[in-house]
């Protein structure tokens, strides 16, 4: 009876001890690092809005590690740390993934002696790995300039893959390219389509000289160049950039009217279409 007795105690088991939660360091460690909670028993026991603010939590531990407020011998540069949480506070989701790659990253240098700067390194790539494929400027909103006939491509406006943008220029306003060319407004010269072959920027059918064109070129670099004269409508094909200019190869010489001390300006509005 004793002998059973001593067996049954020797054969009972204890319960593994929980996993730390907040600022931890094992014996040795050089430092303490954030150990995040189980975000999911989380908002099962209490509810989502616990698990957003274990989150937010999670997120603010770490900065203070990154920039430095913890002085424990880690201190990222600032542009990393801001630039990876703007990219975080549009993604919270992702704070539960990061937190516990980060965690491993601090006990690499905490525990096992690890170099900084490969933590550093992870960190910094993390805002392009998060928002790869992304567009994070849609055209949502117009712009307006005046288009300056005396230089190259103007405006620079980002644009995300199937925004649809509606370019347009003022018909009145008239200028002229050549010294003693005619005086024109963005439907170009008449008569002139595809003019002069490859030297002139949009070489389309359509284009005519001195009119209103635009650039598309993508985050590839894939460039394309159509027309706009008075009025488009152009679809982007991926997420990119528009550009605009007139159908001309030399900008020295080109000249607003001018009347009665009035001189026209051309207008150019690109906005959404859809």
């Amino acid at each position: 009876m004793l002998y059973l007795l001593l067996m049954s105690c020797g054969d009972k088991k204890t319960d593994p001890a929980p996993a730390p939660v907040g600022w931890h360091a094992e014996e040795g460690w050089t430092g303490q690092c954030w150990h995040p909670p189980d975000f999911a028993a989380k908002e099962s026991m209490e509810g989502l809005t616990a698990r957003r603010m274990a989150r937010q939590e999670s997120l603010e531990q770490m900065k203070s590690q990154w920039s430095g407020a913890r002085e424990d011998g880690v201190s990222f540069p600032s542009n990393v740390v801001e630039d990876l949480e703007t990219v975080l506070l549009g993604r919270p989701e992702q704070i539960e993934v990061i937190a516990l790659k980060n965690l491993e990253m601090c006990k690499q240098v905490m525990g096992a002696g690890g170099d900084p700067m490969t933590w550093q390194s992870w960190l910094g790539q993390l805002p392009d790995q998060l928002t790869e494929g992304e567009c994070l400027l849609p055209l949502s909103y117009t712009v307006f300039d005046y288009l300056e006939i005396g230089g190259s491509w103007q405006m620079s406006v980002p644009v995300c893959a199937n925004d649809a943008a509606q370019i347009t220029g003022t018909k009145a306003d008239k200028y002229r390219i050549t010294n003693d060319g005619p005086w024109i407004n963005v439907d170009g010269v008449p008569g002139t389509e595809s003019p002069n072959g490859d030297q002139w920027p949009c070489t389309l059918e359509t284009c005519r000289e001195g009119m209103l064109i635009g650039r598309f070129v993508s985050e590839d670099g894939v460039e394309e160049i159509f027309p706009v004269g008075t009025q488009t409508i152009f679809r982007a094909p991926a997420h990119g950039t528009i550009t605009v200019t007139i159908n001309d190869t030399t900008y020295y010489d080109n000249t607003y009217y001018k009347s009665g001390g009035i001189i026209d300006h051309t207008g150019i509005t690109i906005s959404p279409a859809d």
